[in-house]
């Protein structure tokens, strides 16, 4: 008889990446901890650790869309004078 053992993971992962899985992960009705069960599954059944796209083309270009999204460069304007600045910089064109 095989006994269900549960364990607590606790794992680092870069913001848009996260971001950009759990989209794709929402997408497809699924949920972080669904996910990690099925890959540990997985490995477990075929000695393989799966990696592969299950999601529709637009949906992985949106998920790239947020990952790349934190890479943006961002102005911080305080005051009347930065605001003023940044309105004038047409950014070296």
């Amino acid at each position: 008889m095989t006994t269900l053992v549960k364990k607590r993971v606790q794992y680092t992962v870069d913001q848009a990446i996260m971001e950009s899985a759990e989209y794709i992960m929402a997408k497809v009705g699924l949920t972080p901890a669904t996910v990690l069960s099925m890959v540990y599954a997985e490995i477990a059944r075929t000695g393989k650790i799966p990696v592969t796209t299950q999601v529709g083309d637009e949906d992985f270009n949106t998920a790239r869309l947020i990952a790349v999204s934190h890479n943006i460069p961002s102005v911080k304007v305080s005051n009347d004078a930065d605001a003023a600045a940044f309105l004038e910089d047409d950014g070296g064109y």
